[in-house]
């Protein structure tokens, strides 16, 4: 296993999560079956799995100096996630979030982030990322992202982008700036005017100087095309069939199981497999990055992928 940290930078939440019969379309009182809270948020829940599969991982975020944040940081060390570089702002509070989850797994998110908690990234400790196995950034704090992007990308550290929905400018300047760019559906479709997701990726794919660029699909799986010398190949990487109890934070625990993988050189497509199946063990219990697998479960469960299936060859990108 490898001994150095991976270094998570961005959203950090506290979730109040729900879990209902049907998300209503009109006013009313709904009484729910379950309820938990749990330290959330994309590259949160992505530092926890990467700590439940064995791996050395630190958060770096903002959180508020409130009875909130104090239960965030106690949870993240019942996780074993490294905090030291968790910065508390006084006067803010802690980002939250108010969730249902409905009998079919999908879910309302409702999601509060305090104007108080500061950008300004100069408090960050960016020479210990010389140090690192590899960064993975979300797109909910630009200014961190950027200084840890350019930072890791200085000392050839790997860098992980999850690029989700966000602005398209924002989006592009980001995107330029990961080795490995991993899209939700949403915000790759956002870039461009193609109709699916296997156009818009080679699109995009096409004008990155990226390693590998990728796009989760939920339960049709991940497609990744890797950049092969002066070539790029598109892999269809199917997930496993399971019955959906909660989809949320799917894609973070995608995220954590993909670099996990990478920094113990499993290489990109077994990481991205076993990606799959680390989301759909999530997916298979209620109460979001809670239901994350531990790695001798991930494993025995990975047992049963078929090999990708490489099905469009010979991409040559354009800068």
């Amino acid at each position: 296993m490898n001994e150095k940290p991976v270094i998570c930078l961005g959203c950090a939440f506290w979730d109040t999560i729900f879990k209902v019969d049907h998300i209503p379309d009109h006013g009313t009182k709904i009484l729910p079956e379950k309820a938990v809270q749990a330290a959330s948020g994309m590259a949160t829940a992505a530092a926890i799995t990467i700590a439940r599969l064995g791996g050395h991982v630190e958060l770096w975020a903002r959180i508020g100096d409130d009875p909130v944040g104090d239960s965030f940081l106690l949870d993240l060390s019942q996780e074993a996630v490294r905090t030291d570089h968790i910065r508390r702002i006084k006067d803010a509070r802690t980002a939250f979030s108010t969730i249902l989850v409905d009998s079919a797994g999908e879910r309302l998110v409702v999601p509060y982030t305090d104007s108080s908690l500061e950008n300004d990234p100069g408090w960050l400790p960016l020479g210990e990322i010389a140090e690192a196995s590899a960064v993975l950034v979300d797109m909910r704090w630009l200014e961190g992202a950027r200084a840890v992007l350019l930072e890791a990308r200085r000392h050839g550290i790997p860098t992980i982008l999850d690029a989700d929905i966000a602005p398209p400018e924002a989006l592009r300047e980001m995107i330029s700036l990961a080795d490995h760019v991993l899209f939700s559906e949403p915000a790759l479709l956002s870039l461009t005017s193609r109709g699916t997701p296997r156009e818009a990726l080679l699109e995009v794919a096409g004008n990155l100087r990226a390693e590998v660029v990728g796009v989760t699909l939920g339960a049709a799986g991940a497609l990744i095309w890797q950049r092969e010398q002066s070539e790029g190949t598109l892999y269809e990487l199917p997930s496993l069939p399971i019955r959906a109890m909660d989809t949320l934070n799917a894609g973070d625990v995608w995220h954590g199981a993909y670099v996990y993988g990478l920094v113990n050189n499993w290489g990109v497509l077994r990481s991205a497999q076993i990606a799959n199946v680390a989301a759909a063990i999530k997916c298979e219990s209620f109460g979001g990055r809670l239901g994350s697998p531990r790695l001798p479960e991930l494993l025995e469960r990975s047992q049963a992928l078929q090999p990708p299936f490489a099905n469009i060859q010979g991409l040559h990108p354009q800068f």
